[in-house]
């Protein structure tokens, strides 16, 4: 019937023939209203994700945290001791996720076996058989870049599935603006509350690339910024696979494959510098 809520096995189809396969490593960025609605809502699209890359496979999904404060401490932006205090501490094993990278995430750290990486503002949650894997390690100072999970899906062979999400969600491409040899790339710091090895909570300081504009002509006001241009430049040359998941437009993408073209993209518009 028209209209009628999708069931699980009717999502798991879809990603079939769209090319997610048993054993697969896959991040996911999805927009539910582009999928539509699931019989049984937002938790059963999971659960469809986690029964298609199968029990061999793994999901990964860029989840941030719902008390990050990186606006509060950014660029040395101060907040007083009462504000300090009664911050919690980031815990990995209950955090809550940013609702703005895709309300789904909510529903993924909820799945059995999920774990979440230890840097807050950049947090991952990965479920499956590379969970522990791509989570293990995640420096405060390697939010996107070298020895982030990111990296380490690159390095893994794995893929992107956008759920109808737009260009600009594509996450891995910010591991490229993180790795590129080109010159003047912005930087930021900012603070997040942890535990230390003894269960306080100590602020830790982090500096990294800006990921809202890695270059100071990705970071206008209402301007794409360069995860865009990027991805949307790559899907123009059909390298992907495409399809439908419910009621969404979708894009399988190989991980270092966009990766490699979004640095190529950043070398040939901005030159080239030994340092990174």
């Amino acid at each position: 019937m028209a209209g009628a809520a999708l069931t699980r096995a009717e999502l798991v189809a879809d990603l079939r023939r769209l090319g997610v396969a048993e054993g697969d490593l896959v991040m996911v960025h999805a927009s539910l209203k582009a999928v539509g609605p699931v019989d049984g809502g937002p938790a059963e699209l999971a659960l469809a994700l986690r029964e298609a890359v199968g029990a061999g496979g793994t999901l990964m999904a860029y989840a941030s945290w719902d008390r990050s404060p990186y606006e509060e401490t950014l660029n040395g932006a101060r907040m007083s001791a009462a504000q300090k205090a009664s911050w919690p501490a980031f815990d990995p094993a209950t955090a809550g996720v940013y609702l703005g990278f895709g309300a789904l995430n909510a529903y993924l750290v909820k799945l059995p076996g999920a774990r979440r990486s230890g840097q807050p503002d950049a947090s991952m949650v990965a479920i499956g058989a590379l969970a522990d894997h791509l989570v293990a390690e995640h420096p405060m100072a390697a939010a996107f870049g070298p020895r982030s999970p990111l990296e380490r899906l690159v390095k893994a062979g794995g893929k992107v599935l956008m759920l109808g999400a737009p260009p600009d969600a594509v996450t891995v491409l910010h591991y490229a603006e993180a790795i590129a040899p080109i010159p003047g790339k912005r930087r930021v710091t900012y603070e997040m509350p942890m535990r230390d090895g003894r269960g306080r909570k100590v602020w830790r300081r982090a500096e990294n690339f800006d990921s809202n504009g890695i270059l100071d002509a990705y970071a206008v006001e209402g301007e794409p910024d360069a995860v865009e241009r990027i991805a949307r430049d790559y899907l123009a040359l059909g390298r992907h696979a495409a399809g439908r998941v419910g009621g969404a437009a979708c894009q399988l993408i190989e991980a270092a494959d966009i990766v490699q073209f979004g640095v190529d993209w950043l070398v040939s518009r901005h030159g080239s510098s030994q340092g990174t």
